[in-house]
């Protein structure tokens, strides 16, 4: 029994929080019950499942998950224990008796004295909780969540003849779908699902091929332009045309209307991702490893009874928008791919530059990109002197800025002053005749421009990370008689024994945001002595530790001196003329290709 006394729930209150919940947890559907007595009321919100049967709820002064209805049920077991076994990474929660279970509701045990609070609770806990349940959500798919967000939508008209001056939403079957009117456009994803994704898929449809109908999730569409699901439309097309060549089926098909659109598609996609192409093989190949067991029987299900909830919009920008807020509720998405949403939906019109930037974007490795964004971050937030451990969702913000179409205030000025420039003069018609280029003077501290400019800023710090870390950019300013230039540092650096242990990682990383940061401001000038510089302030610290974490790193550069002074620098002899800790003892595991050339 609860002794003190806890939050009430009042009309009052009932006013107050129905506002925070609508803009903290955008599209969820949340309800506030204040017709009980008072410990019998609650305020409820959705997980990410968007399925009333498991909840979120705030009742007699905690908030908790809520398991009911089927999920109380033993089929739903196995989510059950993944849900228990998660609470077990976090001392603040408690399970209870709720129902049939004698763990039916998992509580976080944090007073609430305010809405505030539960609104805090209510985050946390879906912090906790909608990972796990993330992987369900496909199978329930959004229609409920889209029906409650939009008012007076057309049903979508047949599939040739969409009509696109207003946003359109449906729920189509597979048969019905345009496969020969939908593109995959070059700001797309690779396509990155497996053979694991594909026999999950298909086990799945096994399993619920007896069902009436069966939800495959929503694809969200910008014109004929696919922005969301690509992965399950090119899957999905794959196990058609795989299905369509048997022979089987072949010789009685009677969806040929269907296969001729997937052969249409087929003949107007093309992937040039290797990434994509290598995806493709292998997953035909798994596909035909299965074929036994898809018959006729399974044909007419995957097509007839299974269905996508489909939203089409007429703008890019609302597509994307809509992307966004499908993806925060839960798919496991980079921060990276957030951007380029976010990015995307600044363009207004695709330019031919636009289209290339975001075709090396897709060429681009996935890790690459990560430890692009982790570098640019960290420069960012250690220049100012911040923390900077990691790259993640929460911190998407640092790469957001200003819009062309915003109001302009004086401080941005110079940003905006320069893109127009810049831009008139890469676009004079004298550029066709003495091929000059000015690239935009972008500096990692400065604030972005939205849109085309991002991308550009992309590109143009992969190009200067792919220079710093190579050893070849440097052998111009080397010499025999330097036993110590940077050429032979950075060579070192790539190549001795120990780089791969964790500490050795993290001090390279250290040694690459200093240098890239020091390259944006000043080019390669006096880089030999810089490079020394940098690397004799940087690895003193591997030099002196047994171990080294990231802790140790992040507060080096964030209470250290060395990034403070190439941010305030007008010269590289302000960098260079820096004294340097002085070493008293070394660790029993420092390196001696390290040792060699830092005494």
């Amino acid at each position: 029994m609860r002794i003190m006394e806890y939050l009430k729930i009042t009309d009052s209150l009932k006013k107050e929080i129905e506002p925070k919940l609508k803009d903290y947890f955008l599209g969820r559907y949340y309800k506030t019950e204040t017709n009980h007595y008072h410990d019998n009321r609650f305020i409820q919100l959705e997980t990410i499942l968007h399925d009333i049967d498991i909840h979120y709820e705030y009742y007699q002064g905690y908030v908790e998950l809520h398991l009911e209805g089927k999920f109380s049920g033993y089929e739903y077991n196995t989510i059950w224990r993944e849900l228990v076994e998660e609470s077990y990474q976090h001392q603040e929660l408690s399970w209870h008796r709720w129902g049939n279970r004698n763990r039916g509701r998992c509580r976080i045990n944090i007073s609430i004295q305010s809405a505030d609070d539960i609104i805090k609770c209510f985050e946390k806990i879906s912090k906790i909780f909608d990972p796990v349940l993330s992987p369900l959500s496909a199978e329930h798919g959004d229609a409920e969540v889209i029906m409650q967000q939009m008012e007076n939508l057309e049903i979508l008209p047949p599939a040739d003849s969409m009509q696109v001056e207003k946003l359109t939403y449906g729920i189509l079957k597979i048969k019905e779908l345009p496969f020969n009117n939908f593109i995959i456009p070059e700001y797309q994803r690779p396509y990155k699902w497996g053979v694991k994704n594909v026999n999950q898929l298909i086990n799945d449809l096994l399993y619920f091929k007896d069902s009436e109908e069966y939800r495959l999730g929503t694809l969200v569409l910008h014109e004929n332009n696919i922005v969301d699901g690509q992965q399950r439309i090119v899957t999905l097309s794959l196990i058609l045309y795989e299905l369509f060549n048997k022979k089987e089926i072949r010789i009685k098909n009677p969806y040929q209307e269907v296969q001729d659109r997937i052969k249409t598609f087929w003949k107007r996609t093309e992937f040039t991702n290797e990434h994509s192409i290598g995806h493709v093989r292998e997953n035909l190949i798994a596909i035909e490893d299965r074929l036994d067991d898809l018959d006729d029987n399974f044909l007419d299900f995957l097509l007839s009874k299974c269905q996508f909830v489909v939203v089409r919009l007429p703008e890019i920008s609302e597509a994307f928008q809509f992307f966004d807020s499908q993806n925060a509720r839960g798919k496991d998405l980079e921060p990276h791919d957030l951007l380029k949403a976010f990015h995307l939906r600044e363009i207004k019109r695709l330019s031919e530059k636009d289209s290339d930037n975001i075709t090396k974007w897709q060429d681009l490795d996935p890790q690459r990109l990560v430890e692009l964004f982790l570098t640019l971050y960290r420069v960012k937030r250690w220049a100012k002197n911040n923390s900077g451990k990691e790259f993640t969702k929460d911190n998407i913000d640092a790469f957001k800025g200003i819009s062309l179409e915003d109001k302009r205030y004086p401080f941005y000025m110079q940003q905006i002053i320069c893109h127009f420039f810049s831009s008139f003069y890469a676009n004079e018609p004298s550029r066709n005749i003495d091929q000059s280029k000015m690239e935009f003077p972008f500096q990692i501290d400065q604030i972005c421009i939205n849109g085309s400019r991002f991308f550009d800023m992309i590109r143009y710090y992969d190009a200067m990370y792919n220079k710093i870390i190579d050893e070849n950019e440097y052998k111009n300013y080397d010499s025999t008689e330097d036993e110590k230039s940077a050429y032979k540092i950075v060579r070192m650096l790539n190549n001795y024994s120990n780089r791969n242990r964790t500490g050795d990682i993290y001090v390279r990383q250290l040694f690459n945001c200093l240098l890239i940061y020091y390259v944006d401001r000043f080019g390669f000038a006096e880089i030999n002595k810089v490079v020394r510089k940098i690397f004799r302030y940087v690895y003193q610290i591997r030099l002196i530790h047994y171990s080294v974490q990231l802790p140790t790193i992040d507060n080096s550069a964030t209470n250290g001196i060395m990034f403070k002074t190439i941010r305030d620098a007008q010269s590289p002899y302000e960098i260079i003329n820096l004294m340097t800790p002085q070493i008293e003892s070394l660790a029993s595991n420092a390196d001696s290709q390290i040792k060699q050339l830092y005494f």
